[in-house]
């Protein structure tokens, strides 16, 4: 199960707010349904994935994140779809300070009116969630 515990914002060179994530969410390949990797910071703009192994740049993916994962991270509850479909092109990439993680930015491609809502209101609900409201006892 997920949990979102909290989130950090960060004003960056791409002039968009980008949330850090202290969970990831699963992202998978549209066309092969594997996981690609795991969101760790969101903006309208793009998001940053971790990955086990490298992903190739400059490459456009149909990538799609479940409905159930964002319920469970309380990131959107009012997501009628079973699933959000995108695509994204991979920009940059490096290695994490954990090396068994690559680090790779991707940037939104064609998004539509109602998908660039969907992700407003997803960066949107991880500001609502810094106050640490979801928290679960331990």
């Amino acid at each position: 199960m997920f949990y979102l515990l909290g989130a950090n914002m960060k004003e960056n060179r791409r002039n968009a707010r980008r949330w850090h994530l202290l969970l990831f969410l699963p992202v998978l390949d549209a066309e092969s349904n594997e996981v690609l990797g795991y969101i760790a910071d969101i903006s309208e703009e793009g998001i940053l994935l971790f990955s086990p192994t490298p992903i190739k740049l400059g490459q456009t993916f149909s990538l799609v994140i479940r409905l159930q994962d964002l319920k469970e991270a309380s990131l959107d509850e009012n997501i009628t779809d079973e699933r959000i479909l995108f695509q994204a092109t991979s920009r940059w990439d490096d290695i994490d300070v954990k090396p068994y993680f690559n680090r790779t930015g991707l940037v939104f491609v064609d998004l539509s009116p109602e998908l660039r809502e969907v992700i407003a209101n997803i960066t949107r609900n991880v500001a609502d969630n810094l106050a640490w409201n979801k928290v679960p006892s331990l």
